[in-house]
């Protein structure tokens, strides 16, 4: 499944530096402002698949897994951003101003000086902002728990933990200058289904004829029809 699934991520990856060369797009004026808030979150997702693939054939599968957990997060909420509209983008914004509020206290609490000019942000909140500061609640409203489980598999990976070390041991105790398991090998279906939705959730805006066919081309590296979860 890994080579199928990495086909599938590079051609829509071709397909995103296809639509970003040309320097602009045609979509309706309804969508506008939804595209132009998440199209710098496609092009992340995008280019975090180049470097995964990239690093895979540098034999680094395993070690682009914090790449690897970012796509599937950025996945999901582009595609709840598309759905919702106008208030995901007021809870995004909600929750960008309250990371800003704790930064400014942390930076005080560490004795840096304030830019000047700069001021502590309110941190208004936003009923939504839960979908944007809990993946696992955005999971949920997706019915998409099956999703959540690769992504806390992946955390173990990245944060600093037991089974993060164990992937550079050996059954017998020795040690591995590689390691034993590989994420992307193990995940990589999970991701390039994700990189699939979003594609399906930006032609949802664009209509584009050259995404259409890269989604397609995908679909069949993969070896299986992929649709975009439902919101609850």
């Amino acid at each position: 499944m890994s080579e199928g699934a990495a086909g599938a991520i590079e051609v829509l990856v071709g397909a995103f530096d296809d639509i970003a060369d040309a320097g602009q797009v045609t979509l309706p004026r309804e969508h506008e402002q939804t595209f132009t808030a998440i199209f710098g979150w496609w092009a992340w997702i995008n280019r975090s698949c180049k470097l995964v693939l990239l690093a895979r054939a540098a034999g680094l599968g395993h070690e682009c897994t914090p790449n690897l957990r970012s796509v599937v997060e950025h996945s999901l909420i582009l595609q709840w951003v598309v759905d919702v509209g106008v208030d995901a983008l007021a809870a995004v914004d909600s929750f960008d101003e309250e990371r800003r509020r704790k930064l400014f206290d942390e930076l005080l609490a560490a004795g840096w000086a304030t830019p000047e000019g700069a001021t502590r942000p309110d941190g208004t909140a936003h009923p939504l902002r839960g979908y944007v500061a809990n993946f696992a609640q955005l999971c949920i409203a997706y019915s998409a728990r099956d999703l959540y489980v690769p992504y806390r598999l992946m955390s173990t990976h990245i944060h600093p933990t037991t089974k993060g070390a164990e992937a550079y041991m050996r059954a017998d105790g020795g040690l591995a200058g590689q390691p034993v398991i590989d994420m992307f090998e193990s995940f990589s279906a999970v991701v390039a289904v994700c990189v699939i939705q979003v594609a399906l959730a930006i032609n949802s805006l664009l209509g584009n004829e050259t995404l259409t066919a890269a989604i397609a081309e995908a679909q069949g590296r993969l070896g299986v029809a992929i649709d975009r979860p439902t919101l609850k």
